[in-house]
């Protein structure tokens, strides 16, 4: 925990009347689950995003930035530092590109790619959370990622440096980046490059990815638990063992598929934990298979 003097110190930077303390992150996640974060900051400019990150690091005082809080857990215990709740969302369309900072909802970034028929993002309609968090995780769906339609990407670097670079430079992967690997680097702000197209074929596009997610759970949830293995389903592998719809507490594997843990009702995250450790042990004794997290645990 936080000494008072590094609270007051950081306080007086980023000002007291912004700065919260033992703020409840569970309404700030989608799985409705997380104890209190030590400190709280809502940064809503990168200039802010900027400022409160330096300032950390010069203080050591540990970070968690967080998005629109999907593929998120977070401990009971909750976070022993600083969470700075990204809120920058300005988001600009010139010609076929969109910028769009680290803040926008991923939901708002898809209606306006529609909205001037730009085709491109449709693989991101329905996915929970931010341009930021989707950037790196690289999310998407059927073959289909956000990454191949990033034309720059702007962040704040460990030096405290902003700087430019194509995607080229992020090693995109499979639910992967550099960013994910290297969490110093911070995206503040992502340009799209996108092909103008029929509104009518956009809209058959976004149809058929929302059609793809139709067995999704509508509960609370973090999204897919697990990384899909080559050439295999996570939501396959663990049905296989049985496991489809056991409880641990107020959480469940869910009925309706396999690699999704929902909370029925205030869920600790101890019993998602619980949930995930099994559905990991018993995929590896039956299949031999090891099952790779896609979400964040953090405070754990």
């Amino acid at each position: 925990m936080l000494n008072p003097k590094t609270i007051r110190q950081l306080s007086k930077i980023l000002g007291s009347d912004r700065l919260k303390k033992n703020v409840s992150l569970a309404s700030y996640t989608t799985f409705g689950i997380g104890g209190p974060a030590q400190l709280f900051y809502e940064a809503k400019t990168n200039k802010e995003i900027t400022k409160a990150i330096k300032t950390v690091r010069k203080l050591k005082i540990p970070c968690f930035i967080l998005g629109g809080g999907s593929n998120t857990l977070i401990a009971d215990s909750g976070f022993p530092g600083l969470v700075t709740k990204i809120e920058s969302q300005k988001i600009k369309v010139k010609n076929n590109t969109i910028s769009a900072e680290a803040g926008v909802p991923l939901s708002k970034l898809v209606k306006v790619a529609q909205k001037y028929s730009l085709s491109g993002l449709e693989c991101c309609v329905g996915i929970p959370g931010t341009v930021g968090g989707a950037v790196v995780g690289n999310a998407g769906a059927k073959d289909q990622w956000i990454s191949q339609s990033i034309k720059s990407i702007t962040i704040l670097n460990k030096n405290g440096k902003i700087i430019s670079f194509k995607k080229d430079y992020c090693r995109f992967g499979y639910r992967n980046s550099f960013f994910k690997k290297d969490p110093s680097k911070i995206i503040l702000k992502t340009i799209f490059k996108l092909k103008k197209e029929n509104p009518k074929i956009i809209k058959e596009k976004t149809r058929q990815f929302l059609e793809a997610k139709s067995n999704q759970p509508k509960e609370k949830s973090a999204g897919s638990i697990f990384k899909n293995p080559a050439n295999d389903s996570a939501g396959r592998l663990i049905d296989a063992t049985g496991l489809r719809g056991k409880k641990v507490g107020n959480a469940q594997i869910s009925p309706q598929h396999a690699n999704f843990i929902i909370n029925l009702n205030k869920a600790k995250a101890g019993d998602v934990l619980a949930l995930i450790k099994l559905a990991q042990n018993s995929v590896k004794e039956k299949f031999g298979v090891k099952l790779e997290l896609e979400i964040k645990l953090i405070g754990f």
